[in-house]
């Protein structure tokens, strides 16, 4: 990997054991995300930094409270200072633009506190697998090759976040998540939000191989410059998605029906949408859709609970699962 520092953590590939509930996982005994081990580091770990946290975070809801309840004296004000304001052309726009700028000024703290605790958490959960964690990153790893080769739309506004890499088998990983906009103001419109994963394999792929989706934004753009069709043996297969491949000889050993099936349930098991991805070279690059994950939960309730470090834990599992299944592909 040319861009990301990738340590090593020895863990291995997973075995078919259901993974759904937590506690019950594709990963072998012993992981730090299962058993006494997460036990271990809740207790000592985790939860000391939350309870630590938790009278910030009361401070910061009532830091809230007094900014909705300022706010909401200014309107009356307003109104009560300039007659006629609600009937005045545009008057009204007055008392709701300063309801939402004072519910901003006071939500400030709040999300400070969210983000100082999403952090800590992340960071504790990652710490034994040497798996680095950056809240924040200029630029996804190889984020123009997802470009030229169709993976994405071309952005006019970008933004990316929660950063990871590290080493799992044979497989230095990175991935973080992704907001891709074009327009802008109130013609902005998102194009992709979602997870980007690059995954390097110690063997590099002869040619370049391509599978997109055969909806949405794939159908409009052209197919990645330099690579041929490869027509799927499977029909039901050829109307989800659209394989391109400089190399036909290897596109065809690598998509095969079992693979192409092995994809559709991929989403499903990770969540996501419109999965799609490219083999280049050693890398191994994937696009998949869906929501926000590695949340610390709402602020209104105590920080101190484990279920929301449970919930974080559960979408990094999801993560390495979805590493185990393309390394063994």
């Amino acid at each position: 990997m040319s861009d990301v520092a990738a340590p090593t953590a020895g863990l291995t590939a997973a075995s078919s054991v259901d993974g759904a509930a937590f506690g019950r996982r594709l990963i072998p005994p012993g992981d730090p995300l299962a058993g006494a081990t997460f036990d271990a580091i809740w207790e000592n770990q985790i939860r000391p930094e939350l309870a630590g946290l938790e009278s910030d975070r009361r401070q910061a809801v009532m830091a809230f409270v007094l900014a909705l309840l300022a706010g909401a004296l200014l309107v009356f004000i307003e109104i009560a200072l300039i007659p006629g304001l609600l009937k005045s052309r545009g008057g009204s726009q007055l008392p709701i633009f300063t309801l939402i700028a004072a519910a901003a000024l006071g939500f400030w703290p709040i999300r400070k506190v969210a983000h100082t605790a999403k952090a800590d958490v992340v960071t504790a959960l990652c710490q034994p697998m040497s798996v680095v964690y950056q809240p924040a990153c200029p630029q996804a790893p190889s984020f123009d090759e997802f470009l030229s080769l169709a993976l994405l739309p071309r952005p006019s506004g970008k933004t990316f976040q929660d950063f990871f890499s590290g080493r799992r088998g044979a497989v230095d990983f990175s991935l973080c998540q992704a907001v891709l906009t074009q327009g802008s103001g109130r013609s902005r419109t998102t194009v992709f939000r979602g997870q980007l994963f690059r995954l390097t394999r110690p063997k590099a792929f002869l040619g370049t191989t391509v599978v997109l989706r055969n909806t949405g934004f794939t159908r409009v753009f052209s197919k990645p410059a330099g690579l041929a069709d490869v027509g799927l043996e499977d029909p039901e297969f050829r109307k989800v998605f659209q394989a391109y491949g400089s190399d036909q000889v290897e596109a065809r050993e690598i998509l095969t029906p079992t693979f192409m099936q092995e994809l559709m349930d991929l989403e499903v098991q990770y969540g996501g949408e419109k999965l799609r991805c490219a083999f280049v070279g050693p890398d191994l690059l994937v696009a998949l859709e869906g929501g926000d994950r590695f949340e610390i939960g709402g602020m209104f309730t105590s920080l101190v609970d484990r279920a929301r470090v449970e919930k974080i834990a559960r979408d990094l599992e999801q993560v390495f699962k979805l590493i185990d299944a393309f390394q063994l592909s």
